[in-house]
Parts: C-alpha cells; structure tokens; sequence
C-alpha cells in the first residue's frame, strides 16, 4: 500500500522507470514547468500525432479495462501539453468533458505524473498540500488518482494512464501493475504506429528516388557525353558517376543497401565529398569545400546524407549543377552549441521568383533538418543563385572531434 507524503525534491525526470507508485510531492518543483516545455519532450508529443485527434477504440478499450479491474468510475489515457492536457480516451468522465476532452493544466494531475516521468498516487486529493487547490478536486470531483507515464517510442514521457475514484481510496502495488501493464499496451501501439508512419514515409521516398534516378541519370549521359571525347572516355566517366551514385544511395538507405558501407564514424567532409561527387562534371571542380572537421555516428549519418544528396540532386536536375559552368560552395562552422553549414549555388538558371511549392524533396529535408536533427533549414532565392542554411546542434556530431577547418576543391 501507498502511504505519506513526499516532504522532499521531485524524483529527477526519466532517472528511472518504476512500477512503484510514489505519492506525490508536497510542492511543485522549481523545474516543473521547464520538464513539460523540453524541446525534445514536445517534440515527441508531436511525433505521436495523438493531440486533439478523434476517440480511437484500442485506447478507449484500455481506459474500460482499467475501470472494469480497479473498480474505479473513471480511467483516462491523457497526454500533456505545456499548457493543457488531452484525454486521447477515457470511460466515466463527467458530463461535458466527454465532448472536450481536454482541461487547462490548472485541472490536472497527470502533469506531475508526465514532469516526475514515473507513477504517482494520492489517497485524498482534498487533503493534499499541493493538489488541494487544483481545480480537478473542486470542479470535476477527483479525489483518489493512481497515474503511470506514458511514454513515446523515444522514451520521452508524454502523458499519463490513470483511474480516479471520487472517494479515497489506499491505493495497491497490484493497482499499479494494472495500469502499468495497460500503459505499456498503449505505448507498444504507439511505437507500431510509429513504425507504421516510418513505413509509409520510406514508401515514398523510395518513389521519390525511382523518378528522381532517371532524371538525374539522364543528366549524367548528357553532360558526359558533351565532355567526352571518345565513346571509351564516356563510358569510363560515366560507369564512374554511376559507381558514385550508387554508394550515395547505399549510404541514405542503409536498411536497402548490401551492407558494404559501414555509416559509423564517418567524416563529415568525407560524407559531403562522397555524395556530391556524382553530381559534378569529369574534370571539373564545381564544388568547393570548406567545413569543420566534425565526425558523425549512428542515425546522424543517414540523416545528414539524405539532406545532402537531396540537395545535390536537386542542384543537378534544376539548378547550380545543371549548368557545366555553375558552381556550388559549401562552408560551415561552428558556433557556440550548434554548427552551420551553408550551400550556395552560382551560375545556374537565372530565379526568377520563389517556388510557389515545395515538391517533395524539399519537403523531405525540412524535415530531416526540424524533426530528425532538431534543427533548422533557412532557404534564401536569390537571382544568381540558391542558399540553404543549415543549422544542427553538436550533439548530432561527435563532440570530441578537432575543430580544425580545411578547405577542398
């Protein structure tokens, strides 16, 4: 049984993943309002596409069953904002809050629940020091709360699962183990539908490249031949950018590729040098280099190479290095906690205006840079040319790698 009350500090976010239930502080945490606004923890509410979504019957199903095996009148799967929460399912809400399903933070328990990152229990909510003034207990009748996070398939605690009584009530570890085996159901479909989404996206990626390769083909034949001099000069130039544009794509598609590349530790200008080699004509500097030496490990690699080559590409169908005489500068450097990269193309067709749109391609950098890098992309058209101003925290590279900077043409 569940017993006291917490007279210390709050229990330090994601330090552990308890199924034991700890009652709950007698005091906000100085911190509690930075926990609900992390970056990444928001971010990961968004990734789990659950906010403001309609009822869903395998998460309504898991609020019936806890209500049906605690005996509780209301169990509810709800997921905290930075300054709401949203009941995604829930069985025995009062009338009214059924149709809205959601309070401001002012109404809530399961903030502590998601700030603390494990489960929490009051026996009476009237005669807490901290929850006694929440509007929860004077205007929807929650007196006894037993919650367990939920987290999204990155770990990130992002709402809670939990039953509520309108008397109190000492709640049991075996009450825990309930909730704490029904949230983990929920948060086992989240991670399939996770799953599912990267599927899809895959799905359309892998089009997206079918198309672009005929293209981007197509432009290789054409400027190999005008540079070539002999049908051997073509064919030796030509099998040379095919071989390179091949380890570009077995480098942003690791999972498709026969395994030969290994991603790990790889040098970032190494990483753009590879992926833009395809790109330019024989003999031709049309790309120069100036970066900081910074190495990349695990889903960075993948990650950065896809914004690369879609860039590369791009400025091979369309712009920079559509163009024999265009060129493409690529620098960077680091400041403070991030690094910048710039790529600046000249001497391509003239830009006339803005893109109305964005095809999908750019579409899919954005959001390797925002979503997969925590980043940021900044695109400027300029008449002689396009900049995209790339963004990325150091964390994405290897911190102890030497800051020295070497140019390349």
């Amino acid at each position: 049984m569940i017993e006291g009350r917490v007279t210390g500090g709050a229990t330090r976010m994601n330090m552990h993943k308890s199924r034991r239930a700890a009652p709950f502080p007698s005091k906000s945490s100085p911190d509690h309002d930075a926990r609900l606004s992390d970056p990444a923890r928001l971010h990961a509410l968004a990734d789990a596409r659950v906010m403001d979504t309609p009822p869903d019957e395998m998460f309504d199903r898991a609020a019936r069953l806890a209500t049906t095996f605690l005996g509780v009148p209301v169990g509810l799967a709800s997921f905290v904002d930075v300054d709401r929460q949203f009941f995604k399912a829930q069985c025995g809400l009062p009338g009214g809050l059924d149709a809205d399903r959601e309070t401001p933070l002012s109404h809530s328990f399961c903030q502590y629940v998601v700030a603390h990152d494990r489960p929490l229990a009051v026996s009476d909510a009237r005669e807490h020091p901290l929850l006694g003034a929440n509007g929860a207990v004077s205007d929807l009748g929650v007196i006894a709360y037993l919650g367990v996070p939920i987290h999204a398939p990155n770990g990130a605690p992002i709402g809670s699962f939990c039953a509520i009584d309108d008397t109190p009530r000492v709640w049991k570890d075996s009450d825990v183990d309930v909730l704490s085996d029904l949230a983990a159901m929920i948060e086992t479909e989240l991670h399939l539908r996770h799953e599912r989404d990267a599927m899809q996206t895959l799905a359309r990626e892998m089009n997206h490249r079918v198309k672009n390769l005929f293209s981007v083909v197509g432009g290789m034949i054409a400027l190999t031949a005008r540079a070539a001099e002999s049908p051997a000069d073509m064919a030796r130039d030509l099998k040379g950018r095919l071989s390179a544009l091949d380890l570009a794509h077995s480098m942003v598609s690791p999972a498709l590729a026969d395994g030969r590349l290994d991603p790990q530790g790889l040098n970032l200008r190494d990483l753009i040098n590879r992926l833009v080699q395809p790109h330019q004509m024989p003999g031709r500097a049309q790309v120069t280099l100036d970066v900081p030496s910074l190495r990349l490990s695990g889903r960075a690699v993948t990650d950065l190479a896809l914004v690369i080559h879609e860039l590369a590409t791009n400025a091979a169908k369309y712009g920079a290095l559509s163009n024999p005489e265009g060129t493409v500068s690529i620098t960077g450097e680091r400041d403070g906690g991030t690094a910048r990269l710039n790529w600046r193309e000249a001497g391509g067709p003239k830009i006339t205006a803005t893109p109305s749109a964005k095809g999908f391609g750019s579409k899919l950098i954005e959001a390797t840079v925002t979503r997969q890098m925590n980043g940021s992309l900044d695109t400027q058209w300029d008449v002689g040319g396009v900049l995209h101003a790339l963004t990325l925290p150091l964390s994405v590279f290897d911190a102890d790698a030497p800051p020295a900077t070497t140019a390349e043409g």
